[in-house]
């Protein structure tokens, strides 16, 4: 049986991208040789897009319509352009064209100046992007904190422990989701002691690191006075900073119940290894080693 793909039906602009958006393996053929004669251009006379067809299928991916696309590529060309200008230069019926620009501009991808009438520019692409990831990244926290709390409460409710108090982990990635689980758990404290070799991680948690300040999450963080001016602003942003120069080992607590404990490694090959634990005892030792750190003599506050 013939394979059918979307050039056998009569499809609007916009089904044909979401079409290439879902079905990219079916596709690929077709892909081609669309591309060949000139992308999107080729579908249907008029379409002004030179996007290629990989390239409209992202954008919609990433959440833009058919319109959408042609009304930020024109104005991407066009410059500074009204309604009526997007609407000639993309061929979109003006009727729509309102609905293609506003969507646009709340989603970050144009700036709209209320004069009359009111102008359009579309935001360099790599600005437009950057946006859109933290818009998507701070939607993901939020979705993925609302499912947490629930499933937690459900897993807790059970009256029973079912993981083993102490894990061991080896490798900077099982490390890293394990760290930003329990970031995700905290409630009111977290102490961090960070070594100077595992400063470049701590930019991996920062957004969390942001979200807890916001919460009114109180986090000390003991650092080397080997560590640069500007890193120990950057971690000041999101909590009280002070500096040892001896340091010995690097970890977490949160909340006097988990903790993660960094044994080392991570040198000339070897995979870094840690503990991770949610034993009373273990975080509760953990808690009271810190603060001796943090009080004592040769401690400065930054």
């Amino acid at each position: 049986m013939a394979r059918l793909g979307y050039k056998r039906f009569n499809l609007s602009y916009g089904e044909r991208l979401r079409y290439r958006a879902l079905r990219p393996d079916r596709e690929s053929s077709e892909s081609a040789s669309d591309a060949s004669r000139g992308g999107f251009e080729n579908w249907r006379e008029g379409e002004p897009t030179s996007l290629s067809e990989r390239a409209g299928a992202a954008l919609v991916a990433l959440g833009l319509t058919g319109s959408e696309v042609k009304a930020y590529v024109a104005l991407l060309k066009g410059g500074t352009m009204t309604a009526s200008d997007v609407s000639r230069e993309a061929r979109i019926p003006y009727s729509k064209v309102y609905d293609a620009l506003e969507s646009l501009h709340s989603k970050g991808w144009v700036e709209e100046q209320k004069s009359r009438p009111i102008v359009y520019t579309a935001k360099p692409p790599d600005t437009a992007l950057e946006e859109l990831k933290s818009r998507q990244e701070t939607a993901r926290r939020e979705r993925e904190q609302v499912a947490l709390e629930e499933l937690m409460s459900v897993y807790v409710s059970r009256g029973e422990q079912e993981k083993p108090d102490i894990w061991i982990m080896r490798g900077t990635n099982e490390i890293l989701s394990r760290v930003k689980n329990l970031l995700l758990n905290c409630r009111s404290e977290l102490l961090i002691a960070l070594p100077p070799q595992l400063l470049p991680f701590s930019e991996r948690i920062e957004p969390l690191l942001g979200a807890l300040k916001e919460k009114g999450v109180k986090c000390l963080v003991l650092t080397s006075p080997e560590v640069a001016a500007e890193d120990a602003a950057r971690l000041s942003r999101y909590a009280e900073v002070r500096t040892r120069k001896t340091m010995y080992g690097g970890g977490l607590v949160s909340d006097s119940r988990e903790v993660v404990l960094l044994l080392g490694g991570g040198d000339q090959g070897s995979l870094p290894l840690a503990i991770w634990a949610s034993h009373h005892g273990l975080a509760s030792f953990a808690k009271d080693y810190f603060e001796f750190l943090w009080s004592s003599q040769g401690t400065t506050k930054v």
